[in-house]
Formats: C-alpha cells, structure tokens, sequence
C-alpha cells in the first residue's frame, strides 16, 4: 500500500513563544544587575522579578552567563543610532545614547557591581563586555574612521585611544559628580573635534 501526506502523522506545534514574557525577564535581569551585581542575579530571582515561571525562563536561556548576555545585548540593540553622515553629529548621537541608556538602566550601578566582582565572576564578565562593551568601541571607532575618510578627521589619528577618551569621559564626570545631562554629549565631543580636525587644503 503506497503511503500519502495523509497518512503521515504530522508533528504537532507548541504554542507560539510569548514575546512579552522574553522582554519582561530581560528587563528583570538589567534590574537586578543594577541592583544586585551578578552575584545577585540567579535565574531564579529573575524569573520572581519578572513574574514568570522558572521553567519560562530555564527553557529560552541555558545558563545564567546567556541570560545576562541576551538581556545587554538587547539594551545595546536598542540604542544604536541611525549615522547622520558626519563625524560630529554620529559622535553626538552615539554617546548620547550611551548616557540615556545607562541612565534608563541604571548603567554605572552594574559597571560597578561587576568590577568588584571580576575576581570571582570572569567569565560573565567577559561576556558582559562582548555583549556591550566591544560593540560600543566598534561602532564608536567605525565612526572615526569614516570621518577620517572623509577627510573631516586628521589622518594620523589614533581611533582606539579616542574611543577609549570618549567613552571615558562618561564614567570620569560621574565619579567626579559632574553634570551629565542632555547637553554632555556635545560638549564632549566639540572638545575633542576642536584639535583633530583636518586641516584644510591650502
């Protein structure tokens, strides 16, 4: 007897994923990374913060370590500004951003928290900067370098050391208690332009 489409059961489907559920339990992870530090941060704390059940949050992340790493790399996903096609509007743009974000986030209270705990959680560390930190050099740094193509940045800059200086300055004015509000970002960045800008052709 020849077998048809019919007569092969079919698998059945799951309900679809819930979206809302992902969002809430990454968004309960940044709480407690803010407020807890890693240490802090178990999955099965994040899953009473979100309000979910365990098994919501044991079955979309393997580990604690994949879990810290979705949640970061969500908020940096989510704050990548569109270019603007010059290097000082795409400078602005971008550590704005940044200020928003940690400020939304919480962002100096889980630097913090993970800084003291590097000596015992290194490996989420690392993760922590693949997910957020490194992205933020990268797009920083492809910046620069567009405006040294450009030709509105001089030649022999050294893109690396600047992107460490701006990113920087951030954590340098909070620690000293200095005012970082909306207008930072480009005070920041016309201090740093003013010295490195091409000069023009004669």
């Amino acid at each position: 007897m020849v077998s048809t489409d019919r007569d092969v059961p079919r698998p059945r489907r799951g309900r679809p994923r819930d979206r809302s559920k992902d969002l809430a339990v990454l968004d309960a992870t940044v709480r407690l990374l803010a407020v807890t530090g890693i240490a802090g941060t178990s999955m099965d704390r994040v899953a009473a913060e979100a309000g979910v059940s365990k098994v919501t949050v044991y079955t979309r992340w393997a580990s604690k370590s994949e879990l810290i790493g979705a949640a970061l790399t969500r908020l940096q996903v989510e704050h990548v500004p569109d270019p603007l096609g010059a290097v000082r509007d795409d400078l602005v743009a971008h550590l704005d951003a940044m200020r928003r974000q940690y400020d939304e986030v919480g962002g100096m209270a889980i630097i913090g928290n993970c800084l003291a705990e590097e000596p015992r959680s290194g490996e989420l560390l690392a993760t922590i900067r693949a997910s957020t930190l490194l992205p933020r050099r990268a797009l920083l740094a492809a910046v620069l370098r567009a405006g040294v193509e450009r030709g509105e940045l001089d030649a022999g800059l050294d893109v690396e050391r600047v992107v460490s200086m701006l990113l920087g300055s951030l954590y340098a004015d909070h620690l000293a208690g200095r005012p970082v509000g909306p207008g930072w970002a480009a005070g920041v960045v016309d201090e740093f332009l003013r010295p490195h800008r091409a000069a023009p052709p004669r």
